[in-house]
């Protein structure tokens, strides 16, 4: 006996026994058909979006007609998960009459008109280049196609190398599983007239369902992931939770894989490889529409991974899934990331550059990345034990730079070093020409200690008489400061400032560029 529903707007308890059907025709992900002799495979031609009319997007259309190798290809629309409904047939059609192609419509939403099996053949298999199937209640075409065995003569025609193609509920029918709103109170062919009689709560009181479908692809589709249903609950969260619950009762030894669709997204499946289109930005302008690969790993936790579309490269469905899987493998290697201790780490950079980088954007709220102990960066208790010092207190070296007494730029000991050989730096200088001129030798004993940047200067010959202190003959200098004083010499050069300044004197920081030098104390290198 033929499944019929009994009411044209209530479907909720006619249809919720037949959640658990099987509606396979095909084996997951198997082709349909395989010649003994020459090993030639066949698998179906299939072009499908996120959403209901998205083949009729210029991009998508195109690569529909392009499929079939026809200018003007033959249609058949399958409006059953529409109820047959007619304005839906208008809508879904209006690109093929547009290029002059010819149409026939296929109405089996009902027992009455309803074809005897051998007009539906000649329909839906000696006619078409193209089957075209509407979105709407995918639970109750899948019911009704079975039995009238309307899904067996679409695999037929998918041997003959009939295109298949639809968006929305004629998105997940390909597929091994789908995600469904086929529940929901407005899900019937009356939809308009039911919203109008429910209130706000009646309309947020259904739920998601997964169902089986044909399986020409062996995945789990995930229809319009990138959005809420009626009932203000986001799909891609209901979709991880129907893959964990899944793969916990099949077992983890048998890998269940999601594969969501934007609404903007498209799919392409040919000769066994799929091919990711798109059309721009999602609908909330968050990120590119694209495809994503759904799993559980070995901690439990559900990953979404999305896809790279346009690349024009076609992959097996089972390569794209070893990318996905690959990609967050990268992001939790702490070689492949660059982490700031302050943020999280959705925002690290991917430097791999594989194809399939981790969507924080769409997952990060609901399922993130969690570094375990081993995962995690090194921290400073962690790193591995200081190299000995030098064997010279005066020799800057990479090495050493960890012992300097005071922050030092690395950039200017780059300069120092290739500037002066060590040999330079601890032979004894030539008594300066003038006693009133400083150089590198006489420095220590200056009672007004400079910065990097004047010893610089003077290192250059200049005469900077600054204050009277200069005029004092070498000879009457006071001697070198106790070694618990504030001023500390390192490498020959000034290393820090000394306690107090003479606020007559004029600014002794002319380069504002040097680094800032920290005061301590000499006896505590």
């Amino acid at each position: 006996m033929h499944f019929e529903l009994a009411s044209d707007f209530v479907i909720n308890d006619t249809l919720k026994p037949h959640v658990g059907d099987n509606f396979r025709v095909a084996a997951p992900g198997l082709p349909l058909h395989q010649c003994p002799d020459t090993g030639n495979a066949i698998y179906p031609k299939i072009m499908t979006t996120g959403s209901g009319n998205g083949i009729h997007e210029p991009a998508f259309f195109a690569k529909i007609v392009s499929m079939t190798g026809k200018d003007k290809p033959r249609v058949v629309y399958i409006g059953t998960p529409f109820f047959d409904r007619e304005d839906k047939f208008e809508s879904g059609t209006k690109s093929f009459r547009a290029i002059g192609c010819r149409i026939k419509r296929l109405m089996v939403a009902k027992e009455c008109t309803t074809p005897s099996p051998e007009e539906m053949r000649r329909i839906i298999v000696d006619f078409p280049d193209v089957i075209v199937v509407s979105g709407g209640n995918s639970l109750f075409a899948m019911l009704r196609w079975q039995s009238i065995g309307l899904d067996l003569l679409i695999k037929e025609a998918a041997l003959k190398g009939v295109v298949l193609c639809g968006g929305s509920a004629g998105c997940g029918c390909w597929f091994d599983t789908m995600q469904t709103d086929s529940l929901k109170p407005e899900a019937c062919k009356l939809s308009e007239r039911v919203l109008t009689e429910l209130s706000a709560e009646e309309r947020l009181n259904w739920s998601f369902v997964r169902i089986s479908c044909m399986g020409y692809l062996n995945a789990f589709c995930v229809p319009h992931i990138d959005t809420k249903g009626t009932n203000e609950v986001a799909r891609v969260d209901i979709a991880k939770k129907m893959l964990l619950d899944a793969q916990l009762e099949s077992g983890m030894e048998n890998p269940i894989i999601g594969f969501g669709v934007d609404e903007l997204a498209g799919v392409v499946y040919e000769h066994g490889k799929v091919t990711i289109m798109s059309l721009g930005k999602r609908k909330n302008g968050i990120g590119e529409a694209t495809c994503h690969i759904l799993y559980v790993d070995q901690r439990r936790e559900v990953m979404c991974i999305p896809l790279t579309p346009n690349t024009g490269e076609a992959a097996t469905l089972e390569e794209l899934i070893e990318r996905a899987m690959r990609s967050v493998e990268a992001l939790q290697s702490p070689l492949d990331l660059i982490v700031s201790e302050e943020i999280s780490i959705s925002h690290a950079v991917h430097r791999r550059g594989v194809s399939g980088a981790v969507d924080w954007g769409l997952i990060e709220a609901t399922a993130p990345v969690k570094t375990t102990e081993a995962d995690a960066p090194l921290v400073a208790d962690q790193l591995p034990p200081l190299p000995p010092p030098p064997s010279h207190p005066h020799q800057r070296t990479p090495s050493n730079l960890l012992y300097s007494p005071a922050p030092l730029n690395i950039e200017r000991i780059a300069n120092d070093m290739n500037a002066i050989t060590f040999e330079e730096r601890c032979a004894t200088p030539p008594p300066p020409p003038h006693t009133h001129q400083r150089t590198p030798s006489n420095l220590q004993y200056s009672p007004a200690l400079h910065n990097i940047g004047r010893t610089s200067e003077d290192a250059h010959g200049i005469n900077s008489c600054r204050n009277d202190h200069d005029k004092v003959p070498v000879g009457e200098l006071p001697p070198p400061p106790a070694p618990s004083s504030v001023g500390l010499f390192h490498q020959g050069r000034m290393a820090a400032v000394v306690e107090q300044h003479n606020p007559n004197l004029p600014p002794l920081f002319p380069r504002g560029d040097l680094p800032a030098i920290k005061v301590c104390n000499s006896h505590s290198i």
